[in-house]
């Protein structure tokens, strides 16, 4: 049976510049939010106002069993036989392609 992870949509908000959409293994509480993590003086915005919408579900990710979460936000699956898989990719929020994984994991955005 595979293993299902379910993913929120949130948004970043900072002042004078467009919202970026982020995604997360972990429902997010609208905070203020200065980074991913970094020490301020690490991330040329953190020390600028910004402001993390609340997270609503966007659907969820099927895996092959076994498969673990390595991280949260960003999200990333850990795939046994296969390693570490940005999710962002499998979701297609960048650039980047995952079209060799369609077989291994399944997007399926809530409807």
């Amino acid at each position: 049976m595979p293993e299902r992870f379910d993913v929120y949509r949130f948004e970043i908000d900072r002042p004078g510049e467009a919202p970026e959409t982020r995604w997360s293994f972990a429902p997010m509480q609208g905070v203020r939010y200065a980074g991913r993590d970094e020490p301020l003086d690490a991330n040329p915005l953190g020390n600028e106002a910004a402001e993390t919408g609340q997270s609503v579900p966007a659907g969820h990710v099927e895996a092959p069993e076994g498969t673990t979460m390595a991280s949260l936000d960003p999200p990333v699956l850990d795939i046994p036989g296969r390693g570490r898989v940005d999710l962002h990719a499998v979701i297609g929020a960048t650039a980047g392609s995952a079209d060799e994984l369609g077989h291994l994991v399944r997007w399926r955005p809530r409807g």
